[in-house]
């Protein structure tokens, strides 16, 4: 009897056609009207339910985050989201009761 191993994609959930060595990306359903998120440890989630344009769009915007993640300049738990724009300036600490998710307005959204 023979079997198929699965790869490290498939063994996990993680979307083989989006994620690579620098990002995992995972297909989940999501409200409506979001196409992607970023979770705290760097794992980008995209709605199963859109385009693969569309899909493929939403991970390019939740790059951009994993990179000011990874840089240093964006951060965010349950309570606060911090944030600097370069790693010279400091540290915005902004409550998470105090935002909308979805403002395009927010300063780490200006560069994504």
């Amino acid at each position: 009897m023979s079997f198929k191993l699965k790869n490290k994609y498939e063994m996990f959930g993680y979307n083989k056609n989006y994620s690579n060595g620098d990002r995992l990306v995972v297909e989940k359903k999501l409200p409506k009207d979001v196409y992607g998120q970023i979770n705290p440890n760097g794992v980008i989630e995209i709605n199963q339910d859109i385009s693969p344009k569309n899909k493929k769009r939403a991970v390019a915007h939740e790059q951009v985050h994993l990179d000011q993640m990874n840089k240093g300049l964006l951060k965010y738990d349950s309570q606060n989201y911090y944030y600097r724009k370069d790693s010279s300036s400091p540290i915005q600490v902004i409550p998470a009761t105090e935002i909308n998710t979805r403002d395009r307005d927010l300063p780490w959204e200006k560069h994504s």
